[in-house]
């Protein structure tokens, strides 16, 4: 590796103590996946690290060198994977605190940058056009000889331009965060409007045959606004960005109040917040000053929104008005797919909890959040109760043909619920006592713009003022004149439903188990296809889980010590229902036992299975008492007769270390499942056959009839060798088995 890859030293030496490993907390909605992670560059500064002031030539010399031992790095990680992490490891410092090796293998070469003071030519700098036109001699003969490495390049070939993506870290925790946020949107457009420039000049020339060539690629941002929380001058910023189109990879947000939540401001800014936040226009990436790179596999099965993956952290502060402020948006909104809500630590009281509850139910899982909001994923943390009578709220909004009259315990209208449009500068009653009426001394508020799916209900239909849900705004009243009826208003898409739900309890709330689980499950469960319940709430029988969510492909469950994945999609390819399931996932000893029968169904659905044996106290317990040993030694001996598990995780006392060897023995080694063949696969190699009939019966000199061609076809290749083939080309799945060791201090 040092023979064929040492020439890249010098320039590895650049980047010594300027990178290093950073998780991106992007979704955590996939326990069983490893954290995303990327590596964060510290960039060279005009100002020394005494504050000296160094002078611009010799600050852009090694800005370029920074910038193209980047470039370069990326390019071997192109060629040869194993190489780039030989050298970030050898001559880049990333092995000295045991990074590389906490890295997952699969990793893709991702920059980030934080950004904590305003330097966004900087920025334009590492990802304009800059790095076209301004190349040193050494970095071309080094691209090169990579390429000449790489074996897949050839004189006579085009050449090859490898996509590096770069995102931008934001917190609000600096100092001038709002000048920072606005410093990272100019950086944003003027590097959009440099390329475009560039793209239609004769500048821009194609990736010469058989070459590399690297270009930065500026990624959507990743956004921490939970320093700030909802105030005035963030809300009006984040209205801003969000209508002239400024994407986000990952938004953290702090939904609160500030110390007088009867101040006109504060209430106004946190209204403004979730309406802008969960706005109900979509908008488009290829208007965006940035855009996700498509060589990366993972945007490909995304397709992020707007404002990618949404974190909102909800403190005690909240109350029944701001819950209906957040919810009325959320049902509506086209910003996101992901949306992680880290609920109140305690509610107030009963009633704030009961609201919370069925503010939730409609703003994710009614029949107007299924066929307006485009939300496909919810993440439910620090979950402290979910009572039977919390959860009949729950059911009881989603069974109502008027939820929203259920929400607010108002009369019952004689003209059905309608979306309207409601009039640019219409005077709006934004503040309502609990009758219903307007409070005193808040004047009504008028939106710059019409504002579309306004929702009427309880309307009497002859009364000058109508009750309407605006989102972010929840319940308003406003003239009957101002609604303009709109023909068929349809949101730019839907989701049709919640696909993955994730509920994590609280760990140390003693209220967590009071039977509102299934509840739940049995009134918002229909749609989902992936449920992740993460914590010690109340034990739930897992048929009980399958007849509620009749479609789930997935189910990761967490309790104590062992969590588990089954995956049901074999009974749903082949359109069977899945079959009773009888086991005690959390006895170790009687797990084991039924993984070991090949012919129990509950063995072919689990598909990973994590072992934690962190309570057993002091080493002295471990060195005397045989518990742990035994749970061990059923685990290897499952492992030997099993051959359906894909992941066992063991994580041990230190004092079990002399175990890491047996369980080693089991790690990489096939078993009876493969990796299922892409549709466009199969897709391709039918056409090829189908292809290969048709020339068939040219040659023949006959017209061959449809109905002979498909027996031709059938004659050679019928139902049954289709799937052997397909069956035979699946590539094996090799079984992952993690051994760890944990010192007793933790």
């Amino acid at each position: 590796m040092e023979q064929r890859w040492g020439f890249l030293s010098p320039w590895c030496n650049v980047l010594l103590y300027r990178i290093h490993h950073r998780v991106l907390e992007e979704d955590t909605s996939d326990a069983w996946r490893a954290p995303s992670c990327a590596l964060q560059v510290i960039l060279p500064t005009r100002a020394g690290i005494y504050g000296e002031y160094r002078d611009d030539q010799t600050f852009q010399i090694e800005f370029q060198n920074t910038r193209e031992a980047l470039a370069l790095l990326a390019a071997v990680a192109h060629v040869d994977f194993d190489a780039w992490r030989y050298l970030l490891s050898t001559y880049c410092g990333l092995d000295s605190t045991g990074q590389i090796e906490a890295a997952d293998a699969d990793i893709p070469v991702r920059f980030v940058l934080l950004m904590e003071r305003q330097a966004e030519m900087d920025l334009v700098q590492l990802c304009g056009i800059t790095q076209r036109r301004i190349v040193s001699e050494g970095y071309v003969n080094c691209l090169q000889r990579i390429g000449a490495l790489s074996g897949k390049l050839h004189p006579g070939k085009p050449g090859f331009d490898v996509e590096i993506p770069v995102r931008v870290i934001f917190s609000s925790s600096s100092q001038g965060s709002i000048q920072i946020l606005e410093s990272i949107q100019n950086a944003e457009k003027l590097i959009r409007e440099q390329w475009e420039s560039y793209n239609w000049s004769l500048e821009n020339q194609p990736v010469e045959n058989g070459h590399l060539r690297c270009s930065f690629l500026l990624e959507p941002m990743i956004g921490d606004l939970t320093a700030v929380g909802c105030a005035p001058d963030l809300a009006e910023t984040m209205a801003r960005f969000v209508g002239e189109n400024v994407w986000f990879s990952q938004l953290s947000l702090k939904a609160s109040m500030e110390a007088r939540p009867d101040n006109r401001a504060t209430l106004m800014s946190f209204r403004q917040m979730m309406a802008v936040v969960f706005d109900a226009t979509r908008r488009s990436e290829e208007l965006a000053n940035t855009r996700y790179c498509t060589q990366l596999e993972t945007f490909r099965a995304d397709s992020p929104l707007q404002l990618g993956n949404i974190f909102l952290q909800c403190d005690s502060t909240l109350g029944p008005s701001e819950f209906e402020s957040m919810f009325s948006a959320i049902v509506l909104t086209q910003t996101t797919k992901k949306l992680s809500l880290k609920m109140c630590p305690k509610a107030k009281n009963q009633t704030d909890r009961r609201e919370w509850w069925k503010w939730l139910a409609y703003g994710c899982f009614s029949e107007r959040a299924r066929t307006h909001s485009v939300l496909e994923s919810l993440i439910l943390t620090d979950i402290d109760d979910m009572g039977v009578v919390d959860m009949g709220d729950f059911s009881v909004v989603l069974s109502s043909e008027h939820p929203e009259e259920v929400l607010y315990g108002s009369a019952h209208g004689v003209r059905v619920e309608q979306d309207m449009m409601l009039k640019k500068k219409a005077p709006v009653q934004w503040l309502l006592t609990n009758e219903g009426q307007p409070r005193v001394g808040y004047p009504p508020v008028r939106f710059s713009g019409a504002v579309p799916y306004v929702r009427t209900f309880s309307d009497d239909g002859k009364s000058e003022l109508v009750n309407v849900l605006i989102p972010g705004f929840g319940r308003c009243l406003v003239n009957r004149e101002d609604l303009v009826a709109v023909q068929d208003p349809q949101p730019n898409g839907c989701s049709w439903g919640l696909k993955s739900l994730t509920l994590r309890f609280a760990e140390h709330s003693p209220l967590n188990c009071r039977g509102g689980l299934p509840r739940l499950l049995s009134a918002g469960g229909s749609s989902l296809l992936f449920l992740t319940i993460d914590g010690p709430g109340e034990e739930l029988d897992v048929n009980v889980i399958l007849e509620s969510c009749p479609n789930l492909l997935e189910l990761s469950l967490r309790k104590g010590w062992i969590r588990v994945l089954l995956n049901f999609s074999d009974f749903h390819a082949r359109k069977e229902s899945v079959p009773k399931l009888r086991f005690k996932w959390q006895d170790v000893t009687g797990l084991t036992a039924d993984l070991s029968n090949m012919h129990n169904p509950f063995t072919k659905c689990v598909r990973r299975l994590s072992i934690r044996f962190e309570g057993f106290g002091s080493s002295k317990w471990v060195r005397h008492d045989p518990t742990i040993n035994t749970y061990l030694d059923a685990l290897l001996q499952m492992l030997a007769v099993n051959q359906t598990l894909e992941y066992l995780e063991v994580i041990v006392p230190s004092e079990c270390h002399n175990y890491r060897d047996f369980f080693r023995i089991h790690h990489l080694r096939a078993i009876n499942r493969g990796r299922k063949l892409s549709m466009g696969t199969k897709v391709a190699f039918l056409s090829v056959v189908a292809a290969k009939v048709q020339s068939l019966s040219r040659k023949k000199g006959k017209t061959v009839k449809r109905e002979m061609r498909s027996r031709l076809t059938q004659c050679y290749l019928d139902r049954s060798v289709i799937s052997n083939i397909f069956g035979f080309a699946m590539s094996p799945l090799f079984r992952q088995v993690y051994f760890q060791e944990k010192m007793n201090d933790g």
